[in-house]
């Protein structure tokens, strides 16, 4: 059977989360656009009565940035240990994240890469949690995944770190991933994000348009720069920016 729209795959993604059963896609037809890929998102985040204090984001085609939410039952601190019966796949992301200092709501003219320079609160590493609810999830289409907020399942953050954020850039900063004292990543940065701030820029304006605005302490992430990688249960795993600082996650079986 197919399912197409917004009410339907709301629906089915939040059983998904509440059985912690994966969703079996089927046939079900992408989603047309991001006013549908919003609209499932916030009847999922309404539904849970989720806070959003978070944002996952991505460029997207026309210029613009995908904004998807991630509530602060998902945001972690550093030493975290979270059962990996908790998730059906276990990924991870190395990223560059900040926090914000002011409410960013609707305004006349859009935000630019100043203003958010301007509203930082900090600056921190972090480790993104990757899963999804669908079955074969990675290999759906691109808006069920946005619609499933990016295959997000929480975050971890390490300290604010004490570097000037405008000296860093995404695309040249050294990162050292490990998973069990293994070397995963280590090296230059894989971000292709070239300015971060701008990218942050261009969600605040999704945010704003979508009427969810980015808040005072909400979290913007700004993409991997470790590439993903998915790890057995029972691993433990330290993300290292030299020039930012370090963040730790465990996954125990039990």
């Amino acid at each position: 059977m197919s399912y197409s729209s917004s009410a339907d795959i709301a629906n089915f993604l939040l059983k998904a989360r509440n059985d912690h059963v994966q969703w079996n896609v089927g046939s079900t037809p992408p989603l047309e656009n991001l006013d549908d890929v919003y609209a499932v998102q916030d009847l999922i985040t309404s539904k849970l009565g989720a806070d959003i204090r978070a944002w996952k984001t991505s460029p997207l085609d026309d210029g613009s940035a995908f904004a998807g939410p991630i509530y602060a039952t998902d945001i972690f601190e550093s030493g975290a240990r979270i059962p990996a019966s908790k998730f059906h796949v276990i990924g991870i992301e190395g990223e560059i994240a900040f926090r914000i200092n002011r409410d960013l709501p609707a305004q006349d003219q859009p935000y630019r890469r100043d203003d958010i320079q301007a509203s930082i609160a900090e600056m921190f590493p972090l480790i993104e949690l990757v899963d999804t609810r669908m079955v074969d999830g990675m290999e759906q289409s691109a808006t069920l995944k946005m619609a499933d907020n990016q295959s997000n399942y929480g975050i971890v953050i390490g300290a604010a770190s004490s570097k000037n954020w405008n000296d860093v850039n995404a695309t040249t900063a050294e990162v050292h991933l490990t998973v069990n004292g293994q070397s995963l990543f280590s090296g230059t940065s894989s971000s292709p994000i070239a300015d971060m701030f701008d990218l942050m820029a261009g969600t605040a304006n999704s945010c704003a348009k979508y009427d969810r605005p980015v808040r005072a302490g909400d979290i913007i992430t700004t993409g991997s720069c470790t590439g993903i990688a998915f790890i057995e249960p029972g691993s433990n795993v330290v993300l290292d920016f030299l020039e930012i600082g370090q963040v730790e996650v465990s996954f125990p079986q039990s």
